[in-house]
């Protein structure tokens, strides 16, 4: 075999296993988007290459027109995967990449009726097997068919570049690099493409094997290393685009980076998101807001949407890194029309309107601490960072869940919220943290809501986390008689007995009020509140009944 011959020959054969162990990478990251189709990819490469193996190194006409039959089967496969992979990295809406999935099919359909049947020679006017000196290989001349296939070709990279192109634009700064990777994997590919187009390969040779496996490896790392849509973002998706609560980002340069679906309908003007948005200019064009520039971090008002006076209560918070370096801020804006309603309405339904108001508020700093975890753990433990999106999902759909005809929930309901919860803490702080639920039957019951949640809450985060080495946490549930009794007890720091009524007068400033507003809601309800019992360095155990055979008037009366 020619020494030439034999060196290309080598060259693609290492890029088979290379492709192989490029597979086996990605298979464990296949729920990362690009992923599946960078594969299927993957794959149709290592097809692609050892058919073109067997082209150059056949000695006869016959067999080297096979092996270049099954290569130009592979290209349109390849052409269209490529597309498939760009759209779903860059974040294409679902409706949009389910358009391109079924509408560029056409592309390989009309690619392999055009080659396999070269009608009237429009495709290759001829085929000529001729050596280039150290080996032999196909030429053919190519026909206006050729030119179509091309120009489609070149239309399905236009479209994937500009996916690229839009989502780097979009995209936060320190995720822009990856776009850059991805476009730099996708043009290498494609010059040797115009190369064999234009006939000025050297030597004729195909060099698309070779540096497939160089884009497949940038490919690698943009899509591994800077997708922008890995686990974090599909949180975004989830939760921050469909989050009842507008969200406005904005970065350390003052430059609003995006705004979800709700923030959008509130303030329209904010899209398209521009260069030309920064949150001072935003702001300075909306005086409702003026005050956040001004240190304030919470402010109420009140705004006309859609012809409609509606009530808003916003918030701006820090944005930290893992490290504790300020990122960015986030604004939270949340309407509280309801609450403002019913702050008008008479006694009786005073209580539901300020249960409700707190189910309206989701906690940004608690939004932004979930997703800094999710964002540690997509490539340590990527299944683990997908249960807690779903957990994160369930805890804020319940948190946000607004129902002014009722403030009573099914304790199934608040037991799932407190679950979700637990699971989110459980995964920043680990084996410091343990929790048990001790319940042999759920009795079906209505409780007032927001009221197991906070509890386990303060049990956790004031009683076990300010212990060294963390603690646990019990949540028991037993019936007795006609009274369901509940408790949530730590062994935690515990506290002295002076500052157990200061709690439940809403007067201890570290825990706010939350275990007064609790105890206030327990006592107008049942005629009994919260009993508290603690002693210093050995926990904390607090606890209330709710009456069974009253559950259902208070749900009526209430209503």
């Amino acid at each position: 075999m020619d020494e030439v011959r034999f060196t290309y020959t080598l060259l693609i054969a290492l890029t088979i296993p290379c492709a192989i162990l490029l597979i086996g990478y990605a298979s464990g990251r296949r729920t990362m988007p690009g992923a599946n189709y960078f594969i299927l990819m993957s794959f149709t490469a290592i097809i692609y290459n050892g058919a073109y193996i067997y082209e150059i190194n056949s000695n006869h006409f016959p067999q080297a027109i096979f092996w270049f039959n099954v290569v130009h089967f592979v290209i349109p496969l390849q052409q269209y995967l490529w597309l498939m992979m760009s759209l779903e990295y860059a974040g294409v809406r679902k409706r949009y990449l389910k358009l391109a999935k079924y509408g560029t099919l056409y592309h390989p359909v009309l690619f392999w009726i055009i080659f396999y049947t070269n009608i009237h020679h429009l495709y290759a006017s001829s085929y000529r097997f001729i050596s280039n000196g150290y080996f032999p290989v196909i030429v053919f001349s190519k026909g206006p068919l050729y030119v179509v296939i091309v120009a489609s070709g070149t239309m399905i990279a236009m479209i994937a570049m500009a996916s690229y192109i839009a989502g780097y634009l979009k995209a936060p700064r320190t995720q822009r690099f990856g776009y850059l990777v991805m476009i730099t994997a996708s043009l290498i590919p494609w010059f040797t493409v115009y190369l064999n187009a234009t006939n000025t390969s050297y030597l004729g040779i195909d060099y698309f094997p070779v540096v497939s496996i160089v884009s497949g490896l940038l490919f690698l790392f943009g899509i591994f290393q800077f997708g922008i849509f890995n686990t974090v973002p599909i949180a975004m998706e989830t939760v921050f685009r469909q989050s009842k609560e507008g969200i406005l980002l904005v970065d350390l340069t003052d430059r609003i980076i995006d705004a979800n679906h709700t923030m959008l309908k509130i303030y329209p003007e904010l899209e398209p998101i521009s260069a030309k948005h920064t949150f001072a200019s935003f702001v300075g064009r909306r005086p409702e807001l003026g005050c956040v520039l001004n240190g304030q971090t919470g402010l109420h008002y009140q705004l006309t949407v859609n012809g409609e006076a509606r009530s808003y209560a916003a918030e701006v918070t820090p944005i930290l890194a893992e490290d504790g370096l300020r990122i960015g801020k986030i604004l939270t804006v949340n309407d509280v029309t309801l609450f403002a309603e019913h702050q008008k309405n008479l006694e009786r339904k005073a209580e539901t309107s300020e249960i409700s108001f707190l189910q309206a508020q989701i906690k940004p700093h608690f939004l932004n601490n979930a997703l800094s975890v999710i964002a540690s753990m997509v490539t340590r433990d990527p299944g683990e960072a997908k249960k807690l999106i779903t957990d994160l999902g369930e805890y804020l759909t319940s948190c946000s869940y607004f129902d002014s005809s009722s403030a009573m929930e099914l304790l199934e309901r608040e037991l799932d919220t407190v679950g979700a919860y637990v699971a989110i803490e459980k995964a920043r702080f680990r084996e410091r943290l343990n929790y048990q639920l001790v319940c042999g039957h759920i009795p079906n019951v209505n409780i007032p809501r927001l009221v197991l949640q906070p509890l386990v809450e303060n049990a956790i985060r004031h009683g076990i986390f300010k212990k060294a080495g963390g603690g646990r946490v019990w949540l028991k549930i037993n019936r007795a008689g006609r009274r369901v009794c509940f408790e949530v007890r730590d062994d935690g720091v515990g506290m002295p007995e002076e500052r157990i009524w200061a709690l439940t007068m809403g007067e201890d400033e570290e825990q706010g009020i939350g275990i007064a507003n609790i105890h206030k809601r327990l006592l107008k309800y049942y005629g009994e509140g919260l009993t508290i019992t603690s002693a210093t360095g050995q926990g904390t155990s607090v606890t209330f009944s709710v009456p069974c055979d009253i559950v259902v008037d208070l749900e009526r009366r209430l209503g």
